[in-house]
């Protein structure tokens, strides 16, 4: 005897169900990403440094509480119209060699919120591995970069950096280092002067 196939309308409607689900989570999904990308918009890409370092100033630190952020000295630096534009903050951080700490400057803009750049002054970090902090290629990434930095793979806000393979000890130091140096900025230095106004 045959049997005729028949139509139950309880299978189209879980079909329906399915599909309605698949198109909100896709929905949620996509959506999720464009609003994280707006309001991270200015961590994505570097912008441009307007302005040049025309001279310098020492600036006495001696009553900030320097050690709290590893800072060692800081210079204000000014643009050929003497306006203030930067902080040059010198400082340690702590790599891969624990025993030698890595010396660095970051140039921070006036206001404490972007990286104008780095250098690495002094480093012992492993051969042929941390010691690639000091290349272009790695410090070049830090230039126009909104602060915080972060490491690449990190999951909090910020500006990412892409780590040295082999090397991430020595590559977060440095990111340590800059972020330790804005917070110097921002709660010595760009409060004081928005407090003063």
């Amino acid at each position: 005897m045959s049997k005729k196939a028949h139509f139950n309308p309880k299978s189209l409607t879980w079909i329906l169900s399915l599909v309605v689900m698949i198109i909100v989570c896709v929905g949620v999904i996509f959506g999720s990403k464009v609003i994280y990308d707006f309001a991270n918009k200015k961590y994505n890409e570097p912008v441009d440094i307007d302005f040049t370092i025309a001279s310098t100033s020492d600036l006495d630190i001696s009553s900030m509480d320097a050690d709290k952020y590893s800072v060692t000295s800081v210079q204000e630096a000014y643009d050929s119209s003497n306006n203030l534009v930067a902080y040059i903050v010198e400082g340690t951080t702590i790599g891969y060699n624990q025993s030698s700490p890595i010396e660095m400057t970051t140039v921070i803009s006036a206001d404490g919120t972007l990286v104008c750049g780095i250098d690495i002054l002094h480093q012992e970090e492993t051969e042929y591995l941390g010691v690639r902090i000091e290349e272009a290629s790695f410090k070049d990434q830090f230039t126009g970069r909104y602060l915080p930095v972060i490491a690449s793979g990190s999951t909090e806000k910020g500006s990412v950096i892409d780590t040295l393979a082999n090397a991430t000890i020595s590559s977060q130091a440095v990111i340590d280092g800059v972020n330790n140096a804005q917070s110097f900025v921002s709660e010595n230095l760009v409060a004081g002067e928005t407090a003063a106004q």
